[in-house]
C-alpha cells in the first residue's frame, strides 16, 4: 500500500473516531443530535462527491453507460438492420476482446505472486487465507440461493402470467401450452446434463490436463489451479534458487499493471459501443416489459436486498463495524460497508457496463488495494472470487427457475425446492465468469428440478438476460470485494495476535 493510500486511510480512522467521540459528547442532547445527524449526512454526501471527483474515469464511465442507452434508443426507433446494430457494437467488441486477452496473464501472474508473497509470511498464513476466503465464498453465495428463493415466494411473479410479445416472433406462451424448444446451441450445450455432470466438470476444469489447452479455451479456472500449484513450488524451493523466479513475477506484475492501465482507458467508449449495440438489437422491449415486468422486479428487488443490505450486513457482523465507516482495528485501519461499496463504485460500474466479473477484474483489484487490501490479498483471493463467488448469478438462477415453475403451474415442494437451491449454488459456482453463462448453466438446475420441458422458456428470458446479467454481474463484484476486505480486517486481527504471543 502506498504512503498516500496509508495517509488517506489513516485521515478516515481520525474522522471516525472523531465522530465517535463528538456522539459521545451529545448523549441526552436531543436537538444537538439531530443536528449532528444531519452534518453527518452531509459529510455522507460530500465523501459520495469526493469520489467521484478523485475517479474521473468513473465519471466517463457512467456517461457512456447513458449516452449508450440514448443511442441505442434512437437507432433502434429507427429499425436497423443487422448489419448497422453489429457497426455500432463492433467498438465495444473490440475492447471486450482486449479485456479478455489480459485475463489469463493477469490471473496466471498475480495468483502465482499472491502465494508466494501470502506463503513469505507465517507458515499458516496462506492455509488461513484459502479456507477464510472457501468458506466466506460459499457462505455468501448460499444466502444469495435462499434469498432469491424465499423472494419469488412472497412475490409469486409466475402466478396467473402470459408471456406474450416477449418473444421477437411474437409467438405466445400460456401456462397451460408447450413452450417451443431452446435454440439448439443451447441444447447441445446441455443435453444429458445433470447437476452431478456440473459438478464433475467443474472438478475436471480445475484440475487440466493441459494447461496450455486451458489457457486457449479462456478455461479461468484451470489457470487458476496451475498458478496455485506453481505459487506453491516456488514457495517450497530454495530461497536462493526462487529469488530469480520471485523477481520475474513481480516484473511481470508491473508491465500487465501498465497493459491494464492502457486498455482500461479505452472504457468509456467500449462501454457507450456495448450499451448501444445491445439496446438497438433488442426485439420489442415494451412487448417484453409489460409481459415480465413482475419477474423483472422480482429480480432486481433480490439482487436489490442482497447487495444493498445483506452483504453489508453480513460485512458489518464479520468485522464489527455497524457505522459503515472508517474504523481503526487492532491490527489495520478497517473501512466501513459503506465505505467498501464508495471506494468499490468503480469496480460495480465497470461490472455493469462489461458484463463480466473477469473483465471487471483489473478495476477491482485496484479499488480493493485503495481500501487497504495489501497487493498479495487482492492478487489471491480476486481472481478466485470473479470465478467462484457468484452471488447474484446463484440468486437469480434460484429465482428464475421457480418463477418458471409458477409460470406452469407446478408445485416442486420442500424437497423440490431444496434440490434447485443445492444445484443453483453448484452451478453458480462452475458458471463462466462471461456475459450471460447463467442462461446456460440455469438449464442445469431446470433439469435437476424435472423441468427440463419448459427449457423453452429460456428463450422469452434471454429478452431481459442482457439488463438483468449486468445487474447480477455487479452483485457478484461486490460479494468479492466485501469477502477480500473481511478476510483482511480478520488477517490484521491475526497478525497483532501473533505479535503479541511473539
Amino acid at each position: 500500500m502506498s504512503s498516500s493510500d496509508g495517509a488517506s486511510l489513516l485521515h478516515g480512522g481520525a474522522e471516525s473516531s472523531s465522530g465517535d467521540a463528538q456522539g459521545a459528547r451529545r448523549d441526552g442532547n436531543d436537538a444537538s443530535s439531530g443536528r449532528v445527524d444531519h452534518d453527518e449526512n452531509a459529510e455522507s454526501s460530500s465523501s459520495c462527491l469526493g469520489a467521484l471527483k478523485a475517479e474521473p474515469l468513473l465519471i466517463k464511465t457512467i456517461v457512456g453507460v447513458m449516452l449508450g442507452i440514448v443511442v441505442g434508443s434512437i437507432v433502434r426507433a429507427a429499425n436497423p438492420t443487422p448489419r448497422a446494430v453489429e457497426l455500432i457494437g463492433f467498438p465495444g467488441e473490440l475492447f471486450m476482446r482486449l479485456l479478455r486477452a489480459l485475463i489469463i496473464p493477469l490471473v496466471a501472474v498475480t495468483m502465482s505472486r499472491g502465494v508466494t508473497s501470502l506463503s513469505a509470511r507465517s507458515g499458516g498464513s496462506a492455509k488461513r487465507v484459502a479456507k477464510r476466503l472457501v468458506a466466506s465464498y460459499a457462505l455468501t453465495t448460499l444466502v444469495a440461493c435462499a434469498l432469491g428463493i424465499i423472494v419469488v415466494e412472497i412475490v409469486r411473479p409466475g402466478v396467473g402470467v402470459v408471456v406474450d410479445g416477449a418473444r421477437c416472433d411474437k409467438t405466445v406462451v400460456k401456462p397451460s401450452s408447450k413452450p417451443s424448444p431452446p435454440p439448439p446451441s443451447v441444447v447441445n450445450a446441455t443435453a444429458g446434463v445433470s447437476a452431478v455432470d456440473s459438478l464433475l466438470h467443474t472438478a475436471r476444469s480445475f484440475v487440466p490436463d493441459n494447461i496450455v489447452e486451458s489457457a486457449a479455451r479462456g478455461d479461468v479456472l484451470g489457470v487458476i489451479a496451475a498458478s496455485l500449484m506453481f505459487g506453491a513450488a516456488v514457495s517450497a524451493s530454495p530461497g536462493d534458487s526462487a529469488a530469480p523466479t520471485v523477481a520475474l513475477l513481480d516484473s511481470l506484475n508491473a508491465a500487465i499493471e501498465v497493459a491494464v492501465g492502457w486498455a482500461i482507458g479505452l472504457m468509456p467508449p467500449g462501454v457507450l459501443s456495448l450499451v448501444a449495440g445491445r439496446v438497438a438489437g433488442s426485439c420489442d422491449p415494451a412487448g417484453t416489459l409489460a409481459a415480465l415486468g413482475k419477474y423483472l422486479c422480482s429480480v432486481l428487488l433480490g439482487l436489490g436486498i442482497h447487495g444493498g443490505a445483506v452483504l453489508p450486513a453480513m460485512y458489518a457482523l464479520a468485522t464489527r463495524n455497524w457505522s459503515g465507516r472508517m474504523m481503526l482495528g487492532r491490527g489495520n485501519e478497517t473501512p466501513g460497508w459503506r465505505a467498501v461499496l464508495q471506494k468499490g463504485a468503480p469496480a460495480l460500474v465497470t461490472a455493469f457496463a462489461t458484463d463480466s466479473s473477469s473483465a471487471t477484474l483489473p478495476v477491482t483489484r485496484r479499488c480493493a488495494k485503495t481500501l487497504g487490501v495489501p497487493s498479495a490479498l487482492a492478487d489471491f483471493a480476486l481472481p478466485l472470487g470473479a470465478t467462484a463467488n457468484m452471488n447474484g448469478t446463484a440468486l437469480y438462477e434460484s429465482l428464475t427457475v421457480l418463477f418458471i415453475a409458477q409460470l406452469h403451474g407446478v408445485e416442486l415442494g420442500v424437497w423440490g425446492t431444496t434440490v434447485v437451491a443445492t444445484t443453483a449454488t453448484i452451478a453458480a459456482v462452475g458458471a463462466a465468469a462471461v456475459p450471460s453463462a447463467g442462461l446456460v448453466t440455469m438449464l442445469i438446475v431446470l433439469q435437476a428440478a424435472g423441468l427440463e420441458e419448459f427449457a423453452g422458456d429460456v428463450g422469452v428470458l434471454a429478452a431481459l438476460d442482457w439488463f438483468l446479467d449486468r445487474c447480477r454481474t455487479a452483485v457478484n463484484v461486490e460479494g468479492d470485494l466485501m469477502v477480500v476486505a473481511a478476510v483482511n480486517h480478520w488477517e490484521g486481527n491475526d497478525a497483532e495476535d501473533e505479535e503479541d504471543a511473539s
